[in-house]
């Protein structure tokens, strides 16, 4: 399913939104002033895509970043170059996005692309694969929302990233839905991070990520919820004494690329953009089957417990929060759709 996606998903980016490519001239002359800065650049042999993440080293996100780079250097012939960003050290997330907006950064990749009726797609237990987040995009819902970044925000997304699961790493034992009352769990600032963590009864506590480890080791939180790759990442399994497979948010990263950046470039290498993305993501997921492997043994070996507490509570108590902010986001026949998608998966 994993490499369909990939194809499917790029098929329909490249040639669904066919209007894509006016639709970027939004910015007035930006336009037009990319495509002759590409035509110099190109003369020059020298295209630069500055490409920045929230993600290090190891994590399948940023391999696939690498593998981007890789093949896109190497079938420029050198023409354009790729500089990547990992670790927000280009800014956090929504800084990313506006760089990119702007053409100050080229591309980047996260869990949040800018446009909330995408994003929210992460609702918890809402979608579980990437395969399902495929068949929105590819629906005509989807496609609205699309477009609307290519309009509002002048970034188009282009394909997937993965990302395990999101659970959690923490110094409680917790077999249960009732084992979460109270517990303090740093989370994002995000509504859907603390309105899940609510509906569990934890206590949820949002810390900047660079805090983190400190506040875990200092007794501030009692742990902390991200895919397992961020965890070892992060060191959190030499803090940790349990891991708990709650599997609450599937949650992949958005690839996204300036949309007068894009439509400036040649066909030729337009294609080739399109093509690398999609070898990218493929690389990703197969990295990630792999990767989840070790990390798990990391953990492990570094003394964790594994958990995995029936999750059917977890599911029933954040009904609400899922309900809630579906409508909310999409109003309530849009909400009906996702959950067709949802519920086929």
């Amino acid at each position: 399913m994993k490499k369909i996606v990939c194809l499917a998903l790029s098929a329909i980016l490249a040639l669904g939104l066919t209007a894509c490519g006016s639709s970027g001239t939004n910015s007035g002359s930006g336009s037009n002033s990319s495509s002759s800065a590409s035509s110099s650049q190109a003369a020059k042999g020298s295209i630069s895509i500055k490409y920045s993440t929230w993600a290090t080293d190891g994590e399948a996100a940023y391999e696939g970043m690498k593998k981007f780079k890789e093949l896109v250097e190497d079938g420029s012939d050198g023409v354009i170059t790729v500089d990547l960003y990992p670790s927000n050290t280009a800014g956090a997330t929504d800084e990313q996005v506006e760089q990119v907006s702007m053409n100050q950064l080229q591309m980047m990749s996260s869990g949040d692309p800018g446009i909330t009726e995408i994003e929210y797609l992460c609702l918890p237990y809402l979608f579980s694969d990437l395969g399902q987040y495929e068949e929105f995009l590819s629906s005509d819902l989807g496609k609205q929302y699309i477009q609307q970044s290519i309009d509002t925000r002048n970034t188009r997304i282009l394909g997937l990233l993965p990302r395990s699961p999101r659970i959690i790493s923490c110094n409680t034992p917790i077999n249960s839905l009732a084992d979460m009352k109270g517990l303090k769990i740093r989370v994002p600032t995000k509504d859907y991070y603390v309105d899940t963590f609510t509906a569990f009864g934890a206590n949820p506590t949002p810390i900047d990520m660079g805090d983190v480890y400190s506040s875990i080791q200092t007794g501030v939180v009692d742990g902390q919820e991200n895919p397992i790759e961020t965890i070892v990442s992060y060191g959190f399994q030499n803090i940790c004494k349990y891991l708990v497979i709650t599997d609450h948010i599937v949650k992949p990263a958005f690839v996204m690329i300036n949309n007068d950046f894009y439509t400036g470039l040649s066909d030729e290498y337009q294609k080739l953009i399109d093509s690398a993305v999609e070898e990218s993501c493929s690389y990703a997921e197969d990295y990630l089957e792999t990767a989840m492997e070790k990390d798990m043994k990391t953990c492990t070996d570094a003394g964790m417990t594994v958990l995995e507490p029936d999750l059917t509570g977890f599911k029933e108590a954040t009904q609400s929060v899922r309900d809630k902010l579906g409508v909310q986001t999409w109003g309530e026949d849009g909400y009906k759709q996702v959950l067709e998608i949802a519920n086929n998966g």
